[in-house]
């Protein structure tokens, strides 16, 4: 057993080291300063050298010159060196994915790296967003790729222009567990190939993407670095950036590991003193008037704790800015009016852990697309695994109690509840009973929840601990007094930021028909 964990680990390590088409033997027309040990030239496919090209070890960031060529001093804890993506360059690919670094040895020094062909600055295209896969087991692995990739894959072929992906952590569910690290990670990246699921996917680190026992190396001088050594291994460098259109697109491990308990809770969010002079590095290469997409994945939101409330005020000088993250199972929709930042807490695509077919707060399993024009995005919404774009809402009658007693804030009979997960304060949802519309879920009638047939399923019926799948409230929900609480049709009407209507006229009841169990998922029409 001992030889296939060892080889599986080795087969890993040859098949992440890194990537570039540079043989080395271009010259170095600029002298290396003293005390600069970390260098090279980067150029063209042609071998012509090319000027501006940020360059990172993961703590620094320089920008080639004239010669083409980049220096700096290399930290003792990089593990990394690459190279920020111009927008007016291809993608370079290995195996099916976004190849943009190469792994750092003891002795070496110098690590060329050879630009993909130009292409025109794209003026738009799509970015996917794809929080918390977390598979841990076979079955888990089987279902995300016979639900998730095929509906990425199936959805975004209908797309016109480029389009990327972006993971927001969490891709496996590591509990110490040498199989899931060793041979889950290498599967979940072979799912997320090009090939297979049909768009470029980066990736970001998530708490269970760290090794949660790890050991202080050579190659790793603290704890929370030496957590990360997995998802480097297999995936690339855990901060980085890089730009698409005339947007900057920034993934960075927000996950601190806690030297003290050694097990999976043991971590908390935010960002090191080195990660945000990093950011800061970053940031200073990139105009001010960039749309700034930031993934990680935690939520930041207005936690002001490890160095994140320093983060979203290094990012609030740009001309737009929306954070991306997961994590939480259960999507939200966050708004920093202080600082013009809007948050996107994407629902998992495992939703919760795999046991059924939505997240925690009643959200589908999915994930998140987004229309980038210019600066800003114009469009966005949440896709559903193997359901209609336009499924959006769920209708409950308020009054309905749900296996384990589970039930509504509000409970009257001519009361009705709509757990609507996308939604914002921009939105219109409109109300109409046979036919006439008898008026609107205003902002007033918004409130904190928990989804009562959600809770009921995964506690009432699947015993699911309740402390993580039945107790939690969430912002997503409407409540309505009808205006005839014996209408035959009822209707709900909403009406996003960007002018897309959903509806929904179908009340979810108690019954077995209406649970969220796999063998009850429809095909996507």
């Amino acid at each position: 057993m001992k030889r296939i964990i060892y080889s599986l680990l080795f087969a890993a390590g040859i098949l992440f080291t890194g990537c570039s088409d540079d043989d080395g033997t271009t010259p170095l027309k600029t002298p290396i300063e003293e005390g600069n040990n970390l260098y090279g030239v980067v150029t063209d496919p042609s071998g012509a050298p090319v000027e501006g090209i940020v360059v990172s070890d993961g703590f620094s960031c320089v920008s080639t010159d004239a010669n083409g060529v980049y220096q700096m001093p290399r930290s003792a804890d990089a593990f990394h060196v690459f190279y920020r993506i111009p927008a007016d360059r291809q993608i370079p690919m290995s195996d099916g994915r976004p190849c943009f670094w190469q792994r750092l040895s003891k002795a070496q020094e110098r690590y060329d790296f050879r630009l993909m062909q130009k292409q025109e600055v794209e003026t738009g295209f799509k970015l996917v967003c794809l929080a918390d896969p977390q598979v841990q087991k076979d079955t888990d692995l089987s279902r995300f790729k016979k639900e998730c990739v095929p509906d990425v894959c199936k959805h975004v072929s209908t797309f016109e222009g480029p389009v990327y992906g972006i993971t927001l952590g969490d891709i496996v569910f590591n509990t110490n567990n040498l199989y899931v690290t060793n041979q889950m990670m290498p599967l979940m990246a072979q799912a997320m190939r090009e090939s297979e699921i049909g768009l470029k996917v980066f990736q970001v680190m998530g708490n269970h993407d760290n090794c949660m026992k790890p050991k202080i190396t050579d190659e790793s001088s603290n704890y929370d670095l030496a957590g990360r050594r997995d998802f480097e291994y297999k995936f690339g460098p855990c901060d980085y950036s890089f730009d698409r259109g005339n947007a900057h697109i920034i993934g960075m491990d927000n996950v601190l590991l806690l030297n003290e308990k050694h097990n999976p809770s043991a971590y908390d969010s935010g960002f090191t003193d080195a990660q945000l002079e990093w950011l800061r590095q970053d940031l200073s290469f990139v105009p001010k008037d960039k749309l700034i997409i930031f993934c990680v994945h935690i939520p930041i939101r207005n936690a002001t704790s490890n160095n994140r409330e320093a983060v979203r005020n290094l990012l609030k000088e740009f001309a737009q800015v929306h954070i991306m993250t997961g994590h939480t199972h259960y999507g939200q929709n966050y708004i920093d009016t202080e600082r013009d930042i809007y948050e996107h807490i994407h629902g998992a695509v495992c939703g919760a852990w795999w046991k059924s077919t939505i997240n925690v707060d009643g959200t589908p399993n999915g994930y998140g697309v987004y229309d980038i024009s210019g600066t800003e995005v114009k469009d966005w919404y949440y896709k559903p695994t193997c359901l209609p774009k336009d499924f959006q809402i769920r209708m409950y009658r308020a009054e309905t109690s749900y296996a384990g007693n589970y039930k509504f804030s509000y409970t009257a009979s001519n009361e009705i509840v709509a757990n609507i997960w996308n939604a914002d304060s921009s939105w219109k949802i409109e109300v109409y009973e046979n036919g006439a519309k008898t008026g609107e879920m205003t902002e007033q009638l918004r409130y904190s929840d928990r989804d009562a047939w959600g809770a009921g399923y995964h506690v009432g019926v699947l015993k699911a601990n309740a402390s993580s799948h039945g107790n939690g409230k969430y912002d997503h929900f409407y409540h309505y007094t009808l205006k005839d609480a014996t209408a035959s049709i009822v209707e709900i009407r909403a009406t996003d930021a960007f002018g897309t209507i959903y509806t929904q006229n179908v009340f979810t009841t108690a019954t077995e028909s209406d649970y969220p169990s796999v063998e009850n998922y429809p095909a996507e029409e």
